[in-house]
């Protein structure tokens, strides 16, 4: 067993991983991990179902075993990936057996030292700025799991290391699992706008977003789905307001808005960049949809004008 305890507190903080609630910041902050526990460790108090305000992200990579979660004994195979809210009742340690596991604790802590004890879904959800739900129950591929094996192993070797980018890198592992949860342990929570749209409108929403500096077709987009052109028009004005052509034109404006406030390039770069390779009629364009030509706008935001 390889473990981790926090025993001092940090001065600053890195900003590989922050999370902001209402106008609050908050940093990771690790309080102890383990690699591969086979036995119990920590206060006895926690040999038993409790709660608390930290976060646990708790890997079975190589055995099995059983933990409890709000009373109810649930098994634990290789593969299998616990992941504890504040305020979530839970115990690892009852019905230990012959398992063995790897553990992170950590807690996001303003510099105040105010606690966030959202759950773990509603973090996730702020940090990559979409609406998330976890799995009830989540079992990893042997390859994702043994990723996180290492991750988790990084992390603890990040954190006993005397390094001054000792914490930045625990940050930025830590932030890879993030990642990794976010691509093998959650669905995407669909809006209350989208609930109810057609798959086959979304679909060519999304082709259009992935493509829009590329010249599109309405024959590509029909048949796609399998529509025709006059189907597909309907369908899509009633889902998003707007045609699929005038969301393709309305993408390729917005990218060059923001290659016109960011960039030095020139106008005739963005306008064939966006996917105008004739700039006249980009300027055209762009003047109709902003009231103001590409350059106007451009010195409007070196200004600061609304």
């Amino acid at each position: 067993m390889y473990r981790y305890v926090r025993t001092r507190s940090a001065r600053t903080y890195p900003q590989a991983l922050i999370i902001q609630d209402i106008k609050e910041i908050y940093y990771p902050v690790f309080h102890h991990t383990t690699v591969d526990q086979d036995r119990p460790t920590g206060r006895i108090e926690t040999f038993c179902e409790h709660t608390h305000d930290v976060y646990h992200m708790v890997l079975y990579a190589h055995s099995t075993g059983y933990y409890s979660l709000h009373g109810r004994k649930q098994n634990a195979r290789p593969g299998t990936f616990v992941i504890i809210s504040p305020g979530q009742s839970h115990d690892f340690v009852t019905a230990w057996g012959k398992s063995k596991y790897s553990e992170i604790t950590f807690s996001f802590e303003s510099p105040e030292g105010a606690s966030l004890t959202l759950p773990f879904e509603q973090v996730l959800s702020r940090h990559i700025g979409a609406t998330i739900q976890l799995m009830p129950q989540i079992q990893l591929s042997k390859d994702v799991a043994d990723e996180l094996h290492i991750l988790m192993i990084q992390i603890t070797d990040f954190l006993e290391s005397r390094s001054l980018l000792s914490a930045y890198h625990a940050s930025r592992s830590l932030a890879r699992i993030f990642e990794i949860v976010v691509s093998h342990c959650c669905s995407q929570k669909n809006d209350s706008l989208h609930t109810h749209l057609d798959e086959r409108v979304v679909q060519v929403r999304q082709y259009i977003e992935d493509h829009f500096s590329e010249p599109i077709r309405i024959e590509e987009l029909t048949s796609m789905v399998h529509m025709s052109d006059r189907h597909l028009f309907r369908m899509f004005i009633d889902a998003f307001r707007v045609s699929p052509l005038v969301h393709q034109q309305n993408l390729r404006l917005e990218a060059a808005q923001s290659l016109l406030r960011s960039t030095p390039l020139r106008c005739n770069e963005i306008a064939a960049r966006v996917g105008y390779p004739n700039v006249y009629y980009f300027h055209r364009i762009f003047k109709k949809k902003t009231g103001m030509t590409p350059r106007q706008y451009r010195l409007s935001r070196l200004h600061g004008m609304p």
